[in-house]
């Protein structure tokens, strides 16, 4: 993973486990349902985020990589299968 890939994803992350933990506490002073969904919601959003970022990061990286070495349909392939499961 490219580094700026990598910085870009962990402070992502790093702002989604702060997100999950005021769930928990929102979950655990028994706060308003309707609120404690919209923050699911917006955890959801930004683990999509990062999974595109992810997915520029390997584009960018590994099938640039791939090409050169002349492995880009194995890599397509998985590229095919790994967007297959992150769609879902």
């Amino acid at each position: 993973m490219l580094p700026k890939v990598k910085e870009n994803c962990t402070k992502r992350l790093n702002r989604i486990a702060g997100q999950v933990t005021g769930i928990q506490k929102m979950v655990e002073k028994e706060t308003y349902c309707i609120d404690i969904l919209v923050q699911i919601a917006a955890v959801r959003a930004a683990l999509d985020k990062v999974g595109l970022c992810v997915l520029k990061g390997h584009v960018e990286d590994c099938v640039v990589k791939a090409s050169k070495e002349g492995q880009l349909e194995q890599y397509l392939d998985e590229l095919e299968d790994a967007l297959s499961k992150f769609l879902k």
